[in-house]
């Protein structure tokens, strides 16, 4: 293990605080580095009807008796044979592929994972490359109602070249078809739906079935799209490069939730998701008394570590390997004796302190059963976090879902820097995306925000950043069940604003600040000037009350949590308040909770209105 000794090389030298002033990304935020890149490119081969056997042994498959097959040619689609060749009719390659011992592309029945009972929907490429066609979705139809009808997770996995060209517009139609089939659950099943990637997703499925699953999980080897790579060269003229449709690339773009390295982590990972989000009773309540345990390891001067552990895509997972090399934060350094100094230094502490508890520190010792929905991409010294980041985890056995900002981390020579977090219109969509599946299978939400705001790019602005904003503000303000939020660092501009819903419980913690702006572009408004004086900078920080104290004070908030420089008892104290909110809450129907939440946000002035 590396320890810091001293504040040389900190994170809080004169001239790496600047470098994090304005709402963008730090200056000198590293690209990925070569070997990660490497990584994308290079991956594992995968061989999607292998990986299916080994995935139904895995979970204990049983197919269910229901078999179909296409018995009469209705469309009569002919591919005219070549010199030397006959013409072949669909109905002449159906038999051909069966007399191969290979029978349709889809099969359904019961499984177990990690002791869950499941119904399991599978595609096999072995059969017309995976092709959706009217057998799949009646296959998919009949899984659906059988999940409905023992009131079971449904668990889909798919392979597909896309749909069936010899079905023609009958087989386009099956996209409709399974969409309405997870509709239909999802309707009377208050239980997952979760898409399992597992080889080439291309076409139809791609823009139906999976999108609509609560989440979207990958194997390591897989490419997903809607158009495959040999469609998009001749629209475009230029070869796809290497890795860009790939499960891992989809994941940097948020279109996969979660990328597994092979189907016995897969099988794992689904059998925690399931544990984190149920409960054996459905009525069950927590009550002012409950006192459960939860993954906590304080010590009088414990201090956070970090493992800086193989290059490439890592996770899910809330344990450290056992072989990581583990690095802490340098010290806090004591608070200048000006107080106006001490706001400044407090909001660079915000930006760079890596001993702060963030959303997954939080989910990983303030609860117990965690599940992490993301992966991060490790560098050699750079850890790097999706901006927005969810979690499901439970007090006792009540589950919640936990949605939020999430810092990245740096580490320079023997210290680790925390990097602040910027969400694109992706980002938030991955947030509705959470509060989908959490509203669904009713579960609180708690909501945890750290980052000085949106990501201020044009690109960002293109993909309608505003309106990521805007719907995000609204999903948190109009969710079905109790809404915790938890301010545990900054909270910067409209895009801090939509990870921090003002809607049930407010909790800033003790050192936490709020801005319209950060500071130095607040100053750069007021002074009319691109580059503020650290003076200007000053005296904004101190007129502005932007610390946890001041929003309490003028109203904005419910109740601010101390801090301790031990960050485990930080978060038994987070632990606490969340109970305790959680309890009132859960105490009011939802309609007197909704009719609350109407009057405390009409309520959010601060300042006096005088009628004229």
């Amino acid at each position: 293990m590396i320890e810091s000794t001293g504040n040389s090389g900190s994170p809080h030298d004169e001239d790496l605080d600047h470098s994090f002033f304005g709402e963008g990304h730090p200056v000198g935020l590293p690209t990925f580095e070569p070997e990660v890149e490497a990584h994308l490119r290079n991956r594992r081969k995968i061989n999607s009807p292998g990986e299916l056997l080994k995935l139904q042994e895995l979970v204990h498959f049983k197919a269910s008796h229901g078999r179909w097959s296409i018995g009469k040619d209705l469309i009569g689609l002919i591919r005219r044979g070549t010199a030397g060749e006959r013409d072949e009719s669909y109905l002449d390659k159906l038999r051909r592929e069966t007399g191969r011992g290979k029978s349709e592309s889809s099969t359904y029945g019961l499984a177990t994972f990690d002791g869950h009972p499941v119904v399991l929907y599978a595609m096999n490429w072995d059969f017309f490359a995976g092709s959706l066609g009217v057998v799949s979705g009646e296959t998919f139809q009949a899984a659906a109602d059988l999940a409905i009808s023992k009131k079971l997770p449904f668990v889909s996995v798919y392979v597909s070249s896309g749909v069936r060209q010899q079905e023609n517009f009958a087989g386009l139609t099956q996209m409709t078809r399974m969409v309405e089939a997870i509709r239909h659950y999802k309707d009377k099943v208050e239980l997952p739906q979760i898409a399992v990637l597992l080889g080439n997703v291309w076409g139809g499925v791609s823009a139906s079935a999976v999108p609509n699953a609560d989440l979207i999980l990958a194997t390591s080897g897989t490419d997903y799209g809607f158009a495959g790579p040999n469609v998009i060269e001749a629209f475009e003229g230029n070869a796809v490069p290497s890795g860009s449709q790939s499960a891992e690339a989809n994941l940097l773009d948020r279109n996969i939730d979660v990328v597994l390295p092979d189907v016995k982590e897969l099988v794992t990972y689904v059998g925690s998701v399931l544990s984190s989000t149920t409960r054996p009773d459905r009525q069950h309540q927590l009550t002012a008394e409950t006192v459960p345990a939860i993954r906590n390891v304080s010590a009088p001067d414990a201090r956070r570590t970090f493992d800086f552990g193989p290059v490439g895509i890592q996770g899910p997972s809330f344990e450290i390997a056992k072989d990581a090399r583990l690095v802490r934060p340098s010290p806090s350094r004591t608070a200048s004796a000006d107080p106006a100094d001490a706001l400044v230094e407090r909001y660079q502490d915000l930006m760079t302190d890596a001993n702060r508890v963030d959303l997954e520190f939080i989910a990983r010792y303030a609860f117990t059963d965690a599940t992490a929905v993301y992966n991060f991409v490790q560098e050699s010294d750079y850890r790097r976090y999706p901006a927005i980041v969810g979690a499901f985890a439970k007090i006792g056995a009540q589950p919640f879902v936990i949605v939020g900002t999430q810092p990245s981390y740096q580490r320079i020579g023997d210290t680790v820097v925390k990097r602040p977090s910027n969400p694109a219109p992706e980002d938030f969509a991955f947030m509705e995306r959470m509060l989908d599946i959490g509203e669904r299978l009713e579960l609180p939400a708690l909501f945890v925000t750290d980052t000085l705001g949106a990501k201020p790019t044009l690109e960002s602005e293109r993909r309608g950043q505003s309106r990521a904003i805007a719907r995000s503000i609204l999903k948190g303000i109009d969710y079905s069940e109790p809404v915790i939020t938890v301010v545990a660092g900054a909270l910067g501009s409209g895009g801090g604003l939509a990870t921090t819903p003002m809607a049930d419980h407010v909790i800033m913690l003790e050192k936490a600040m709020a801005f319209v702006a950060e500071p130095r572009s607040a100053a750069s408004i007021l002074y009319k000037t691109a580059t503020p004086s650290h003076e200007q900078v000053k005296i904004t920080v101190s007129t502005m009350r932007s610390t946890a104290a001041d929003q309490l004070d003028l109203g904005l908030i419910d109740e601010v949590v101390p801090e301790d420089a031990n960050p485990f008892v930080t978060v038994e104290h987070l632990h606490q308040a969340i109970l305790a909110s959680y309890v009132e809450l859960a105490a009011l129907s939802e309609k007197k909770r909704r009719a609350r939440r109407h009057e405390r946000i009409r309520n959010l002035r601060a300042f006096e209105i005088v009628q004229e």
